[in-house]
């Protein structure tokens, strides 16, 4: 059975081109799929439909969910496991300690959970990157900002819970090429479990 892959990181730790990575290695045995969460958020300029889906109240078949300061976030096992079954292998972006543990703990060893460190929040960075990407800088960017800060201290804290950290110091390459590592040592994994 396929692994599922989920990553952790602050706002602007590149989780978003690290899953096209992953998705950019799809072959005969390794088959990523973007699994979009529901949320209860505001829609942000940046949002991929690959990843979040915003509605007004979390579907009632939602049994992984979190909350993160006023918004809710939710997916299904059921989904996962489906998808699994049929030889897919989901990737989806969690940002919350408590559930990346209960994930774990429902799908044991087949859960492989990545950090994906590019920096230390810093005001004044996260702003001009916000800018850079087109974002309007406003009372929400300052408050994600705030979000991302206490974020990365609780990940930091709990680094225990993740089965590989990844290093996003701007140079694509390199995350390319950890990330083909992962997926080699997925194959290896699934391989040896064949047999």
């Amino acid at each position: 059975m396929p692994h599922l892959i989920t990553i952790t990181g602050p706002s602007q730790a590149g989780k978003s081109t690290a899953i096209e990575l992953f998705t950019s290695l799809a072959d005969g045995s390794f088959r990523p799929v973007s699994v979009p969460k529901f949320t209860t958020r505001e829609p942000r300029s940046d949002d991929k439909p690959t990843e979040v889906m915003t509605v007004e109240r979390l579907p009632d078949e939602l049994d992984l969910v979190y909350q993160q300061y006023d918004s809710r976030y939710g997916l299904s096992s059921t989904s996962l496991l489906d998808m699994m079954r049929n030889g897919f292998t989901p990737i989806l972006v969690l940002n919350d300690v408590r559930l990346i543990s209960d994930v774990k703990g429902m799908f044991g060893s087949l859960t492989k959970s990545i950090f994906l460190f590019r920096k230390s929040p810093k005001a004044d960075e996260f702003l001009a990157d916000a800018a850079a990407r087109g974002d309007e800088i406003t009372d929400a960017t300052q408050k994600r900002f705030k979000k991302a800060e206490a974020i990365y201290r609780i990940y930091i804290e709990n680094i225990y819970l993740f089965d590989h950290v990844l290093l996003n110091a701007g140079d694509i390459e390199t995350l390319d090429l950890q990330i083909r590592e992962i997926v080699h040592s997925l194959t290896l994994e699934s391989g040896a479990r064949l047999r």
